[in-house]
């Protein structure tokens, strides 16, 4: 990835590296297989998307008498509230605290519980406040494709502003009775706002189609059986930017399935988080929209991972109509020809699940639509996760390749999850591949003395 260009947010670190913002290397720093690093680019940009929120020392969580609660060490509460004291005062005086946020965090310190119909929430401030630039918007979410498993982390966005917001994240512990926190433990990523859907069937944008079964043809097919095709890394690496202007951005949602094999939402981003609201709010304040697709899981089926191999066992019932349906809506657009000769194409899509090679916890779905962005645009896929899998993060070009699998991750072994029709599985965001490159600049207190190197010198 290139240099980033101009900030797309700014950040203040008020808690002295308490927490900290940085790239992850998009190979995991090295853990990722080698098959995977030659040939699955959406992954490995989904690795290092955006900024992790780091933690400069390990944190816990414990549940005591049925209540959660931090557990840091002693020593690092007493050197945070020192600095907590110390720079409160200073943040609301210079005007980078709201007064509500300033009563909220004297009272609560760095980190309280706050609990609900949902069960214990623990909020956490990073000791960082933010704000975001030039018509973005910022996203905070868990860190998938490397998160602590044992919490759930609740998303949130922050609009432009021209005051800052505390980062405060939302934690809601699931087992075992001590939960250790450590180095990522959230995201942090600008986006674009007024980003809008349109829906259409597969007979209205044909082309969509042809893009498919281009993409999925017989020489696919048979360089797979042997080795990676890099058919993907080979089709984005000439792959253009466009710098997002403000203005709207307008994705197509286009369905290769009837209807009534459908399972999705396009939703408004939400809820947000702002300077004077010390708790995320349904809607934002200002102008401006963003909207994502949420896929949900179109075929209840069972799954486990036994060490070794993924199984699935999925509603064979609802399988073949589904396909029936999905070949006779590419007939309809592309005539009998075509689908006879890319069969492949079709039986890739219509077959639902795609298994990864043995040895990995891994397979991947892929829902019955397909989506187009302008030029210069991808998308963000983020897995929703369940109880006992994961669903990872990536990237995709979808100006140019329109499919976006969920790709499962299971992190049990010998246990047989169900995930059941209508589970929401994948949310699909647009973004400008120019602001992935974008970075953030750190600001200092008022008070604070400029670099010596940007000094006068003495006489």
């Amino acid at each position: 990835m290139a240099e980033p260009t101009e900030p797309a947010f700014e950040v203040l670190d008020a808690l002295d590296g308490f927490c900290h913002l940085e790239r992850r290397d998009r190979s995991l720093d090295g853990s990722v297989p080698l098959r995977v690093m030659q040939g699955c680019v959406p992954f490995l940009e989904g690795n290092a998307f955006g900024f992790q929120i780091v933690l400069q020392k390990p944190m816990h969580i414990e549940r005591h008498l049925g209540a959660w609660w931090f557990a840091p060490d002693p020593a690092h509460v007493h050197s945070l509230r020192r600095s907590l004291d110390a720079n409160l005062p200073r943040l609301q005086a210079q005007g980078f605290l709201s007064s509500a946020w300033a009563t909220h965090l004297q009272r609560s310190s760095f980190y309280w519980d706050e609990g609900g119909l949902r069960g214990p929430r623990l909020r956490l401030w990073t000791g960082l406040l933010v704000r975001p630039l030039r018509g973005r918007w910022l996203r905070v979410s868990d860190a998938t494709n490397r998160r602590c498993t044992a919490v759930s982390m609740e998303t949130f966005y922050m609009e432009e502003s021209d005051r800052f917001t505390p980062l405060v994240l939302s934690f809601r512990p699931k087992h075992p009775d001590r939960i250790r926190l450590q180095e990522e433990i959230a995201t942090l990523a600008p986006l674009a706002p007024r980003v809008r859907f349109e829906q259409a069937p597969l007979a209205q944008d044909p082309g969509v189609g042809e893009a498919h079964g281009r993409f999925y043809d017989a020489a696919y097919f048979a360089t797979k059986k042997g080795e990676i095709t890099r058919k993907y890394r080979k089709l984005v690496q000439h792959q253009g930017e466009q710098e997002d202007e403000g203005g709207e951005a307008t994705a197509r949602l286009i369905h290769a399935a009837p209807a009534r094999f459908l399972s999705h939402a396009i939703e408004p981003a939400g809820p947000f988080l702002g300077p004077s609201s010390t708790a995320p709010a349904p809607a934002p304040r200002g102008p401006g929209r963003l909207e994502q697709v949420l896929f949900r899981n179109l075929v209840t089926f069972r799954t486990s991972f036994d060490g070794h191999t993924v199984t699935t066992d999925p509603d064979w019932g609802v399988l073949p109509e589904a396909a029936a349906g999905i070949e006779k809506n590419f007939t309809e657009a592309l005539g009998k020809p075509f689908v006879e000769e890319h069969r492949g194409a079709l039986w890739y899509l219509t077959k639902y699940f795609t298994p990864h090679p043995p040895g990995e916890p891994h397979f991947f779905v892929k829902p019955w639509s397909f989506v187009v962005t302008p030029p210069g645009w991808s998308c963000l896929l983020d897995g929703v996760h369940g109880e006992g899998y994961d669903i990872l993060r990536g990237v995709v070009s979808t100006d140019q390749f329109h499919a976006t699998p969920a790709v499962f991750w299971i992190h049990t072994l010998h246990r047989t999850l169900r995930v059941p029709h209508g589970a929401p599985l994948l949310r699909v965001i647009p973004v400008p591949r120019a602001l992935l490159r974008e970075g953030f600049r750190t600001v200092s207190f008022l008070d604070v003395a400029p670099p010596s190197s940007a000094l006068e010198p003495r006489s």
